[in-house]
């Protein structure tokens, strides 16, 4: 099918909408489409983040809470928050919580969070940067709220350097994820979104100097399967 990506101005109402509407099937499809890497993926991130006991972290567009979780597991002392514009996605993710756990969920817009400056020392955030109507306005946004000397953990989609293998992703990210995508939802275009979307995300370089321009100090590249996912690791200097 044709899919026609939405423009700026709608593109925060279409995902929240599409990502509602997805919610219940999205950590199954997840597991299909990577064959459970992601898991390990997210672990990845988090051991990142250098936590202490008692720090803040914040899971901005949280999901379903797989970081979240993961978090509270790695750092069981830490005070976290799950943020999310999709009220469906944090529906599951509340029901995941267990009894005394220490996440808090809320429903919000990554381009306004809702904290005050310098207030966590860590923010995650898990295939969501590709999601935001401005990159440059969420990044300044997470600059924001960053304590200094605190860290962003970035994990999304990249690209692939290696031409054969790079034809080799592209293939199953636009022909056969979309064809997953609809035996679990038939009709369901968010699974035309999530592979078009990246054509317009910058690569991995391109990212690390966006967070080097917006004040981060430091920006890592870490890939994963040649780069089709990929980890940005930044930390905000101490003297802001």
């Amino acid at each position: 099918m044709t899919y026609t990506l939405p423009t700026t101005e709608d593109k925060s109402n279409y995902v929240e909408e599409k990502f509602d509407e997805i919610a219940q099937k999205y950590d199954r499809f997840n597991d299909v489409i990577t064959f459970g890497m992601h898991r390990y993926w997210k672990k990845f991130v988090v051991r990142q983040t250098g936590l202490r006991p008692d720090e803040e972290c914040l899971d901005l567009c949280c999901g379903t809470g797989d970081i979240s979780r993961e978090i509270l597991r790695q750092h069981p002392d830490c005070k976290i928050t799950g943020l999310d514009f999709s009220a469906e996605m944090l529906k599951i993710a509340k029901s995941k919580n267990s009894v005394n756990s220490e996440i808090q969920y809320l429903q919000g817009d990554a381009m306004n969070i809702p904290f005050p400056d310098t207030y966590f020392h860590a923010v995650t955030i898990g295939y969501g940067l590709r999601n935001v109507s401005d990159l440059n306005t969420c990044l300044q946004e997470i600059f924001r709220v960053l304590k200094p000397g605190g860290v962003l953990v970035s994990l999304d989609v990249g690209k692939v350097r290696l031409p054969i293998i790079a034809e080799l992703n592209n293939f199953y990210f636009f022909r056969v994820v979309p064809l997953i995508g609809n035996i679990m939802m038939p009709g369901q275009e968010m699974f035309h979104y999530l592979p078009n979307s990246t054509l317009k995300f910058p690569h991995q370089e391109f990212l690390k100097r966006m967070l080097l321009e917006t004040g981060f100090k430091q920006a890592e590249i870490h890939d994963f399967i040649f780069g089709a996912s990929t980890v940005h690791v930044a930390y905000k200097p101490t003297d802001n």
